[in-house]
């Protein structure tokens, strides 16, 4: 397990440090609501639990733990005096603090506290090219099979054996500066039938490159005992032949396609901003992004603003707990899908179910391992984006629906406005396609629309957004592009998907598209740009088809 960065390691230090350094101060505070409990102000007893609740959370994040067990201890009777009513701190609670402070005269020292620092595994970002290898003689491959792969940016590579395979991965995937992000191996499933040498390769290449590697295998035999044995040999899928390429394509895209939708947003709500702090950086080192929350009557503004793919949220806030605020959130139907996890010392089990039952879904304990907390938030993260995914996409082809990529248009227009830079939106239509439905089957007009969407999905950034506006129509908006660069991307594009062989499994064909581009902001308004991009589309349509046309300003249009 690899350690956090430097820069994150440092930033840590620091903030223990200054947990440290600030404790004398906090104690003395604590010190005064004790006094001020003592004679019965019940609301310095309320704010005398809401600090040391504080002082158990940090300390436990930065490796203090007998600090973090007394406060802990302390806090747990502040809450017993405050559930029965107590006119002040119990003798046990006096007790309790009196051990705090004695904790506290004697801090661990910051190369305790920075040797006591989280660590993580550093999640790197991943690159753009994929390598096809064909080991052996693969059954069932149509002749132009690499042409056809490499639309979609795939090389492809050859060996007679997998023995070779150690050497080639070592220098193409194990590398810092290794050329593929993921490598695809595909052979026939008797490669590895009685070959206990190669079996034993095969597993030592899958564990070292579990992350990179992808093992395809290919029989002429598609039955229970042939699926059962590529399974036994490791394989991800199995694909029997003659080997369809769209459908293979689609197997491969489910175990290397990239994701589109960027990093992860996390939302913080907590007023420990020494707390706030390392959670935050733990997160950004795995790759997310965060935002925070000190102050919980602002939670909706943000909520808006920024949609966070999930709520992590301290149990004990002023004004306003962390149970009583899932309850506000849960009460608010926009948001009533993001998940929410408790991050607290709280060890009570009946308190964190009743936390949960209020609106969460699941309690951490402080201190949590860097690990635990990237894996938990990024696994409940991903069922957010799956339901948004189903709300908001089309179901054929993952990409954006008619609704939600009008609404993009509308959110991309006003962000090139601010800035003053120009925006492309684009409607393609693939050419006769009534004519492929009707000769070749829906299902096989499907497979159609799917491979263009991969296409588009391959071939354009993440910064540009991507839509199927109906039937076989798509919407592409290209931000900080104009009129001519638009042209240029969507031009090779087109190129390459006319050169995509489809097939109904029998026949074979091919499809080409129109293109329309509307460039903002020449056209100033969505519906604007729309309406000119449709025009675009009907000129290229009425002047022969499978081109690109640029809607000039006026009422003339010419391809």
């Amino acid at each position: 397990m690899s350690s956090l960065p430097d820069s994150v390691q440092a930033r840590l230090q620091e903030l223990a440090q200054k947990f440290s350094s600030a404790l004398p101060d906090v104690i003395r505070e604590v010190r005064a609501l004790a006094d001020q409990a003592s004679v019965g102000r019940r609301e310095s007893l309320r704010e005398l639990r809401l600090r040391v609740h504080r002082i158990a959370g940090s300390a436990a994040t930065f490796g203090f733990e007998e600090i973090g067990l007394r406060a802990r201890a302390a806090e747990n009777e502040i809450e017993r005096d405050l559930a029965t009513e107590s006119p002040g701190p119990s003798e046990r609670t006096t007790a309790a603090l009196q051990e705090l402070y004695r904790a506290a005269a004697n801090p661990m020292t910051a190369d305790q506290a920075s040797s006591a620092a989280p660590r993580a595994t550093t999640v790197e970002p991943p690159g753009y090219d994929r390598v096809l290898i064909l080991v052996g003689d693969v059954p069932g491959l149509p002749e132009d099979f690499g042409e056809q792969v490499a639309v979609f940016r795939f090389a492809v590579s050859f060996a007679e054996d997998i023995l070779s395979l150690p050497d080639f991965c070592s220098v193409q995937l194990g590398q810092e500066d290794s050329p593929y992000r993921h490598a695809v191996i595909m052979a026939d499933a008797g490669h590895f039938s009685r070959q206990p040498a190669r079996l034993r390769v095969l597993k030592s290449l899958r564990q070292e490159y579990r992350e990179k590697l992808v093992l395809f295998l290919v029989g002429q035999e598609d039955d229970f005992e042939t699926r059962l044995r590529s399974v036994r040999f490791g394989a991800d899928a199995f694909i029997s032949t003659p080997v369809d390429l769209s459908r293979f394509v689609d197997h491969i895209e489910s175990f290397t396609g990239e994701n589109r939708e960027g990093p992860v947003h996390v939302l913080i709500i907590d007023d420990d901003p020494e707390q706030v702090s390392s959670t935050a950086l733990v997160l950004q080192d795995a790759g997310m992004i965060t935002s925070v929350v000190t102050d919980p009557s602002h939670i909706f503004q943000v909520l808006v603003e920024y949609r966070p793919e999930l709520i992590l949220l301290d149990m004990y806030m002023p004004g306003c707990s962390g149970p009583e605020l899932a309850k506000l959130i849960r009460q608010n139907e926009n948001f009533v899908g993001i998940p929410i996890l408790y991050l607290s010392v709280e060890k009570d089990v009946e308190k964190q179910l009743e936390a949960i039952e209020a609106g969460g879904d699941g309690f951490l304990e402080k201190p949590i391992h860097p690990d635990h907390l990237v894996a938990m938030v990024r696994t409940l993260a991903n069922r957010t984006r799956s339901m948004r995914y189903y709300m908001e996409r089309d179901s054929l082809t993952g990409l954006l629906n008619h609704t939600n990529l009008k609404q993009q248009l509308e959110n991309e227009l006003q962000r090139a406005r601010r800035m003053g830079i120009e925006l492309v939106f684009a409607m393609i239509d693939l050419d006769r396609f009534k004519s492929v439905n009707d000769t070749y089957g829906h299902l096989t007009g499907d497979r159609v629309i799917k491979s263009l969407a991969r296409l588009l999905s391959e071939r354009l950034r993440r910064s540009d957004t991507i839509g199927r506006y109906g039937g076989e129509e798509f919407g592409v908006i290209l931000f900080n592009t104009d009129a001519a660069q638009a042209h240029r991307i969507l031009d090779e594009i087109r190129e390459s998907f006319s050169s995509l062989r489809q097939t109904d499994g029998q026949q074979e064909f091919t499809v080409t598209l129109s293109c329309g581009l509307a460039e903002f902001p020449r056209f100033e308004t969505a519906v604007e740009m729309g309406e000119a991009a449709d025009a675009a589309l009907y000129s290229a349509k009425e002047n022969g088809r499978n081109r690109i046309v640029i809607a000039p300003v006026g009422d003339d249009l010419a391809p």
